[in-house]
């Protein structure tokens, strides 16, 4: 079955599905996609796997009596499976507790967005393209340095349809173009190992320059060899593009409407403070083309908006779902994000205004500090202050006098988000590392006068 027929199937199944459940007496909204997905897998240098499949999925909520809604996802998209998950999230619905303030089904007509989010050339790629891709980024990465011991990783593209159809005759299909790829690197020295790692992607084959990205990737590894143990404190920070995205997803956290309700949030009741450096810039930006997570509809049916969450420092909006908005008697933008059978409110298009310093200009102004590559495990401790913990991974770099003259072992770090983005300065280069999650951002480099590392590790 080709993509174009299984796209058919998936909108006759919608609506098998929305007649099934009006037959039932409640109503419902689906959400769904079919992609053709290119999957390859490389370590030590070698292609150990390279496929072609389908994805496929299918999630129905259902709202019974206005108030009463539940959710469950299948992947099986035979009709009797579709009719059966039907009638089970119906039965479901008509158990749960009723959700006073919940606004029901989004019954009003919307104009959404005409979005080319995908790439025309993918539907003639063959596997064949997807190993001299790789082929290139392998040679490149082991043409570094002797010492590049292997380069690993692995490549998915998905190329499909997504799908939002309810039962107060809301639809939207869209085509969808997605790149994740994630390199790995090892560099050896004698009995000495050191690893760099990159998640990156993109939207369209042929831009995605997986060659530079390993021989950035590749450097890293091999400045990532002789590592010192240093003393935890206070250390002036240069966050490269990885770290930055982690820093920047968990502001965003903080931003969500569940955070609000929950009252874990340091942002609450922050709307128009100036809470960081006027040198930080984001936005939600759904409708940018070349961001993996953009979209013209939300998980609710809602059409998706653009708008600035922290614009100069200064906190501008929240992001809220339907139920969210309607207890805090506040607008939802189009931020409704479906996370593990529950929606929440979050801006899952972020986009970093760029500053004007590259990055070799702010490692240049350190006298005495860090190179950050990436950071692992990143937590709330104290989610109404913003303390967070975590350590650095993949690369963590000694600045002296405006230069890296070594590597350092990993540490562990806890520290404020608005005290450490208090002072900061932000790079000139964007770039789009990847998430599982489906939550997009476009960073820059970000340097940050202080931030307190309080441990040490044994590598």
């Amino acid at each position: 079955m080709s993509l174009e027929q299984q796209k058919e199937l998936l909108h006759e199944l919608a609506e098998l599905a929305l007649k099934r459940v009006k037959e039932l007496g409640a109503e419902a909204f689906v959400n769904a996609d079919v992609a053709r997905q290119y999957a390859t897998r490389f370590s030590n240098s070698e292609i150990l796997q390279n496929y072609v499949d389908f994805k496929r999925s299918f999630e129905l909520t259902v709202v019974y009596n206005d108030k009463q809604k539940s959710t469950s996802v299948t992947n099986d998209l035979s009709k009797e499976s579709i009719v059966k998950l039907a009638e089970y999230v119906t039965k479901v619905a008509k158990l749960v507790p009723p959700d006073p303030m919940y606004p029901g089904i989004f019954k009003e007509k919307q104009e959404y967005p005409n979005l080319q989010l995908n790439d025309p050339s993918a539907q003639n790629l063959q596997p064949d393209d997807i190993v001299d891709k790789i082929d290139g980024a392998i040679i490149a990465g082991e043409a570094v340095d002797q010492k590049v011991a292997g380069v690993s990783g692995n490549f998915l593209l998905s190329d499909g349809f997504r799908i939002y159809s309810s039962s107060s005759d809301v639809e939207v299909i869209y085509p969808s173009t997605i790149i994740g790829t994630t390199l790995n690197i090892h560099a050896q020295d004698s009995d000495e190992e050191s690893r760099s790692n990159s998640d990156f992607g993109g939207r369209i084959f042929n831009k995605l320059d997986m060659e530079t990205e390993s021989q950035e990737v590749a450097e890293r590894a091999v400045k990532g060899l002789g590592t010192v143990s240093i003393e935890p404190g206070d250390y002036e920070v240069v966050f490269d593009h990885q770290a930055a995205f982690t820093l920047v997803l968990m502001t965003a956290m903080a931003t969500s409407s569940m955070q609000l309700i929950n009252r874990r949030s340091f942002l609450n009741d922050r709307i128009g403070q100036q809470v960081f450096d006027d040198d930080l810039t984001l936005v939600n930006d759904p409708h940018n083309l070349d961001l993996l997570s953009a979209r013209p509809i939300d998980d609710e049916g809602l059409a998706t908006q653009s708008f600035p969450v922290i614009e100069d420092g200064i906190l501008k909006n929240y992001a809220f779902s339907r139920l969210h908005a309607a207890k805090l008697g506040a607008v939802p933008k189009g931020c409704g994000f479906s996370f593990f059978g529950r929606t929440i409110g979050f801006p899952f298009a972020m986009v970093m205004k760029p500053g004007l310093k590259p990055k070799e200009e702010l490692i240049a102004e350190v006298d005495d500090g860090l190179l950050v590559t990436n950071l692992h495990y990143t937590n709330f401790v104290n989610p109404p202050v913003g303390s967070i913990t975590g350590m650095s991974k993949d690369g963590l770099f000694i600045i002296k006098n405006g230069e890296i003259v070594g590597s350092a072992k990993n540490m562990r770090f806890t520290d404020e988000l608005p005290r450490f983005l208090k002072d900061i300065d932000v790079g000139k280069e964007i770039r789009q590392p990847t998430s599982m999650m489906g939550i997009g951002s476009m960073v820059a480099p970000i340097r940050a006068k202080s931030f307190k590392f309080t441990s040490k590790t044994e590598h």
